[in-house]
Parts: structure tokens; sequence; C-alpha cells
């Protein structure tokens, strides 16, 4: 059995006419009757019942046609996924991301992907989301990384947004302080619980408003009606270390927060009257081609966000 062989028998259940299928399949009428016969006598059943000249599939001929349009779509999905590796061989991929999210995850997925994909290039842009949304925008990167606060459509705005994992904002204080006396064990939360209220006298170290999370703090503090001193800095390890030396509180993902450099000197907790969650995602355009190396790009970054 060959494909051709497979068309040949699709083709006349299309047709149902001998002479129009061998017409479309440039042969000659005789060579394709010929082929039916010789294929009808090795299975040792008739595939077509022949009508007033035309040709109606019999039950062993559906069974065979069934088959025929299986291993045909099987054969070209495989067709499709040999191009797909072989563009993956060399190339370039365009790749945006946060400076925080960068530092933690390109040191891990980089020596990874370059060892499987030797010839293949990765132009990396460490900006923050604003800027990488902008960057998505004019074509300058084909893919970002990236956290959102509000829940965005699969597919949005010429743009598709693939959640990679979720992640709670908690409240990070000093282990030296006495606040984790005010903490309750609560059993939907992962941290133990907090009321912000409590630490309204504390000084507040948030990140500038150019970044997610400089953002959402403020929206934290102005929901909660609260306005303590604050403090706004450009780098989370730089308001972690802070923390753990007593200078006040903050917000921070909880994404990896126990393997933090500073996660020795600090606490954590949830707070809120519900848990405060935000996506992390994989954004691009939808007309942009997720080749094999993107996607074993993606699946490194969501193994090690998790």
């Amino acid at each position: 059995m060959d494909f051709k062989e497979l068309e040949y028998v699709i083709t006349i259940a299309q047709e149902r006419n001998i002479s129009k299928a061998a017409e479309r399949l440039f042969i000659s009428q005789p060579v394709l009757s010929r082929f039916l016969q010789k294929l009808e006598d090795e299975l040792g059943i008739s595939l077509f019942e022949r009508k007033k000249r035309q040709y109606i599939p019999t039950y062993a001929g559906e069974l065979y046609l069934d088959m025929a349009k299986e291993i045909l779509n099987r054969k070209e999905k495989f067709e499709q996924e040999i191009s797909r590796v072989k563009k993956s061989q060399a190339g370039a991929i365009r790749v945006g991301i946060t400076p925080g999210r960068g530092r933690t995850l390109l040191p891990k997925v980089l020596p990874d992907f370059h060892r499987n994909f030797p010839n293949f290039e990765l132009n990396i842009f460490e900006e923050d989301v604003s800027t990488l949304e902008r960057y998505l925008h004019d074509g300058t990167i084909d893919i970002a990384f990236f956290t959102t606060v509000k829940k965005i459509p699969e597919s949005y705005g010429g743009f598709r947004y693939e959640v990679l994992s979720k992640e709670e904002i908690v409240l990070c204080t000093s282990k030296n302080n006495a606040f984790s006396i005010l903490a309750q064990e609560k059993p939907d939360r992962r941290y133990p619980w907090i009321d912000l209220k409590k630490l309204e006298n504390e000084c507040f170290i948030l990140l500038k408003e150019n970044m997610r999370l400089g953002q959402l703090a403020k929206e934290i503090l102005r929901e909660n009606r609260m306005h303590p001193e604050t403090m706004a800095l450009n780098s989370i390890d730089t308001a972690l270390a802070l923390v753990g030396q007593q200078y006040g509180v903050a917000f921070s993902s909880s994404f990896r927060i126990e393997e933090h450099a500073c996660a020795k000197d600090i606490n954590i907790f949830s707070f809120g009257d519900t848990a405060l969650d935000w996506d992390f995602v994989a954004a691009y355009r939808e007309d942009f081609e997720k080749t094999r190396p993107v996607e074993y790009l993606m699946e490194l970054i969501q193994q090690l966000d998790q």
C-alpha cells in the first residue's frame, strides 16, 4: 500500500465515476479501473458497488475510506511537524521579559535552550511591562513574558495570551518584627493571614509606578484606605533586602519567594478578604508562528515558574 493508492480510492468515492476520477488524478481510465480491480482482488471483497455507471462505496469500502483518510491526515500532520523541525534548526527569536523575572529565569533557561537549539539565537529585551507591550505592538519583539493583574481573554486585540502560572501577591515583613503573632492560619490561604490595617504605621517599600507591582501596591493601599509612609524603588531585590533589615514592609509576588536571597530574613503573609492573584503570561501576535524552539522556551519558563 502506498499513499497514492489511498488517494485513488478516495477520489473514486468523491467523484462516484471512474472516468471523472481518472481525469482528476491525471491518469487514464483503464489504468484506474485495473488498479481498483487488483486492489479488490487482493482484499477479497468489493469496495464499490457499480450502479448505473456510478461507484457507491460498500460497507467494506467505507471502512477502507475511513482508514485511508486517517492515514493521509496523519501523513499531513507528520509533514507539517517535519517542516517545523526543519525551521527550528536555525533562526532567531526576539524575546521580551521584565528585569526581575529575567534575572531569575534566564540563567536557568538559556543554557538548556542553547543545548537543544544551538543554532537558534535568542535576542533578549529586558524592559518594564508597558515597554514590552509597546514592543509587541510595533513588532520589536516576537514574544513577551510578563504579569497581568486584570484577566485577559486568550485572544484579545490581535494578540494571544497564554497563562503560564498564577501567583499570589503577598506581604513581606522582617522576621525580627513581631507581626507573626498577629497572623492567623486560614485553610484557603497558602501563607498565614494578616490584617493590613495592623501595619499602617510601618513604612511600605513599593516599586515605582512604571512597574506592575508598583501600580498594584498603590491600588491595594488605596482600596484599604491606608496612607502609610512609603518609599519607591526600582528593584524588588532591594526592597526585600531592606525588609529583612527591618526598614519596612513590602508587597511581592509569591514567585519563588522562598528561594530568594533574603528569604531567611523575612516572613511571608497573605492578606485581604480574598487572595490577590496575578497571571504570568506569554504574549505574542496572533499571526506569530510558534515554532518548536518557541514552544520549548515557553515550556522551560513554565516549569521554572511553578
